[in-house]
């Protein structure tokens, strides 16, 4: 599954409260991300840091429309201008 495609299908999940799901594919897709990370300059890995770590504040605080959000208009955008 595409990178775009698993980080839609967490938001789904997220906005179905199918949270044990999208709690999983959340962690494999961040496992993933971490070898992205690997190849970017620092100016953009402490976005991508920062961006994760709003993540891992969400899923802890149970608040998963923050998490949706973080992952629709943060990561996805991030993502996009960062691997074209």
């Amino acid at each position: 599954m595409e990178m775009l495609d698993q980080i839609d299908a967490v938001e789904r999940h997220l906005f179905q409260y199918e949270i044990a799901k999208a709690g999983k594919l959340l962690s494999d897709t961040v496992t993933h991300l971490a070898a992205v990370s690997a190849g970017l300059p620092a100016e953009k890995t402490k976005t991508f840091n920062a961006i994760l770590e709003y993540l891992n504040l969400g899923m802890q605080n149970g608040d998963y429309l923050f998490v949706a959000d973080v992952l629709h208009y943060e990561l996805k955008p991030f993502l996009r201008q960062s691997l074209s």
